[in-house]
């Protein structure tokens, strides 16, 4: 049995493919409402995440912090408060030494946790098509392998707790850093006299764009930020752990932490539910630009 906590967009998806692959799977969601459609497929639903852990023998977190992801397992009626060698499958993106921290103490507590964490979008969670960078035990990695099949497209073991975090925050650190220079050029071009489809559509075509520019051109061409594809509030958060990690290390990072200040300042601004490229609005709002 496969127990999945957290029914976001991912995770929605991933269950949704767990089922397609013929797994049997519980399910539980702070919102229950977000389990009902997979109640239909078959799913089961269970009220807490204790009561999932009660029944399954693999569990798969999609969470959005990592105060959720303490809360979901060591809660009052968390996971680990029953079940039994457990392996654990934490997809949320977390800071590195979280990440190795709570491998230490799922392990103290007769566990097994891998951070295995996804590059990809809800369309690729629905389709299969994730990639999982993966910190922890190599057996437990092949353990885990036939769940991870239906929903991967790539699977690759990076080394020991915490390196599929790292490796999640490096790539996150990108997209970020993209989507502010993708913002700025826009807003550089409209207020020059270009016209703002016009550019984007050069910007999407040209060897300068990445695939996921040029997906988030598209959203900013629409200006479709909701509902949100990456939610704008935790583009900044995983920016955060970039530079916390950075900081740790003794590593400047510029571009990181500029594009931070401007997340920060689009949270404030009441962008923080809207998708990632909605930096867009902010960078017209400190440029006088009308969207």
């Amino acid at each position: 049995m496969i127990g999945f906590l957290g029914l976001g967009s991912m995770g929605s998806g991933m269950a949704n493919r767990l089922l397609d692959a013929g797994f049997e799977v519980v399910v539980h969601n702070r919102t229950a409402a977000k389990a009902e459609a997979l109640a239909e497929r078959g799913a089961k639903v269970a009220s807490s995440p204790a009561e999932v852990a009660r029944v399954a023998d693999v569990l798969l977190l999609s969470l959005a912090t990592g105060d959720v992801v303490e809360e979901m397992l060591f809660g009052p009626s968390g996971a680990l408060t029953t079940g039994e060698n457990l392996l654990i499958a934490d997809m949320s993106t977390v800071s590195p030494d979280a990440a190795r921290a709570l491998a230490a103490r799922v392990s103290e507590q007769g566990h097994r946790i891998l951070d295995a964490c996804v590059l990809g979008n809800a369309q690729h969670a629905a389709t299969g098509e994730l990639r999982f960078m993966i910190g922890g035990d190599a057996a437990d990695v092949e353990s885990l392998r036939p769940v991870l099949d239906p929903l991967a497209k790539e699977i690759v073991h990076l080394g020991d707790h915490g390196m599929g975090a790292t490796a999640k925050v490096a790539m996150n650190l990108l997209m970020g850093v993209q989507m502010q220079a993708l913002a700025e050029a826009v807003v550089l071009g409209e207020r020059s006299g270009l016209r703002r489809d016009v550019l984007i559509k050069m910007i999407a075509a040209s060897g300068y764009s990445s695939p996921v520019m040029k997906f988030k051109s598209g959203v900013m061409a629409r200006r479709a930020f909701a509902p949100a594809d990456f939610r704008l509030a935790l583009m900044r958060k995983d920016l955060m752990l970039a530079l916390a990690d950075a900081a740790r290390l003794g590593i400047p990072m510029p571009a990181t932490q500029a594009s931070y200040e401007v997340l920060t300042s689009a949270l404030n601004s009441g962008h923080g539910e809207l998708d990632c490229a909605a930096v867009l609005a902010e960078v017209e709002r400190m440029a006088g630009v009308s969207s």
